[in-house]
């Protein structure tokens, strides 16, 4: 494995990670907005 490969798989990680990263939180801010919603329309 030559050191081109090395840089080329390093940054598919990082850009697994901040794919991975971002979907977790669109999902936290859809799952806290639903339960703030949710509190505030409670009686």
């Amino acid at each position: 494995m030559n050191e081109q490969d090395r840089r080329r798989r390093r940054g598919l990680i990082a850009f697994q990670i901040f794919a991975y990263g971002f979907l977790l939180s669109q999902f936290l801010i859809q799952l806290y907005m639903s339960v703030v919603r949710g509190w505030w329309g409670a009686p």
